[in-house]
């Protein structure tokens, strides 16, 4: 399958940090302490250094976002390798591959997150506590700051835990775990090493460092207008779901040079499963059953001459499911 990986609507606060500080006390509620920190990891200015750990593989890069009055903008930059950049603003996603020289351009989708920080923290809403439970662990310190730490344990066997460290003084996100099966052993974490909430990121910060003037450009391209006028329709659901996720996205994504491919997006407000449908598959890429991907894992099975591949952060089990019952049902429809 190609491009498994997904590079993942933002709030518009009240609050910016020097303008108005965030009042929080350690006595609120998890719910509460989530509700800003959302707000937080939006509308902050921040720049600092990120770790991204899975078992046997850690990686490193800065991290710039800057909020003004037109939106959001965010760089990330990996420290190791060859310095790849991802640069995120309110419609647009742009990874820049020096290795490669090449460029890839997307579409920001509403629904997709700001950057790394949001791909695991959950927006509080009633649903959420059906299938979570929330609880304080004892306080802690993440990069030089003093963290509320909270606990989020599933309340069955198809989605994992989180565990989230939190600024006592801003609410932002210092830290966040996965939890599966072994709660000592995270499948995954991401954590400040340093980080600055300054008033202002200056606008130099994210833009792109590389010239990229030789570089091929890859763009995602939108639905031709032909296919839009004659309403195509996604009409492939999921016979079985576990309790709790909800279709969020169904919609067409489309490459140069590659056939349009149907992408699901099931969530329960906090883990997400990607489901992609691929039509005409070389024969050798047909390859059926499970993998993994750091703390991802997908699992794919051929379904009427589609290679259906569901990906996402939650157990094995979930993924498997999810893909075999794949169908196409008449009354679904989603226009791209």
């Amino acid at each position: 399958m190609k491009n498994k990986s997904a590079i993942r609507p933002y709030f518009k606060a009240l609050i910016f940090l020097g303008l108005c500080p965030l009042v929080v006390s350690a006595d609120d509620s998890p719910r509460l302490w989530l509700e800003r920190m959302q707000l937080a990891v939006d509308e902050l200015n921040y720049q600092g250094t990120l770790m991204h750990m899975t078992p046997g593989h850690a990686e490193q890069f800065s991290v710039y976002h800057r909020v003004t009055d037109k939106g959001a903008t965010e760089r990330l930059v990996w420290v190791d390798g060859v310095g790849a950049e991802i640069i995120r603003t309110h419609n647009e996603v742009i990874c820049v591959f020096p290795d490669k020289k090449s460029v890839v351009v997307k579409n920001r989708q509403t629904n997709e997150a700001m950057g790394p920080l949001l791909v695991n923290l959950p927006a509080f809403s009633d649903t959420l506590l059906e299938h979570y439970e929330l609880s304080f662990l004892a306080a802690d310190r993440v990069a030089e700051q003093s963290a509320v730490v909270i606990q989020i344990n599933p309340r069955d066997q198809f989605r994992y835990g989180y565990r989230l460290w939190i600024d006592e003084k801003t609410a932002m996100p210092l830290k966040s775990q996965l939890i599966g099966e072994d709660p000592t052993m995270p499948l995954e974490e991401i954590r400040f090493i340093s980080i600055l909430l300054p008033d202002q990121v200056s606008a130099d910060l994210v833009k792109p460092s590389i010239n990229t003037t030789s570089f091929q450009v890859d763009r995602h391209r939108k639905a031709p207008t032909q296919q839009r006028q004659d309403g195509a329709k996604i009409n492939w659901r999921a016979r079985e779901v576990p309790s709790g996720f909800m279709l969020s996205v169904a919609r067409f994504e489309y490459m140069k040079g590659n056939s349009p491919r149907m992408h699901l997006v099931y969530t329960d407000g906090l883990a997400s499963i990607s489901v992609f449908l691929d039509l005409g598959v070389a024969t050798p890429e047909q390859v059926e059953g499970h993998s993994t991907f750091g703390a991802a894992s997908a699992y794919s099975v051929m379904n009427g001459g589609y290679l259906v591949t569901a990906l996402g952060e939650v157990p094995p089990q979930t993924l498997q499911t999810i893909a075999e019952s794949m169908y196409l049902d008449g009354a679904a429809s989603q226009a791209p």
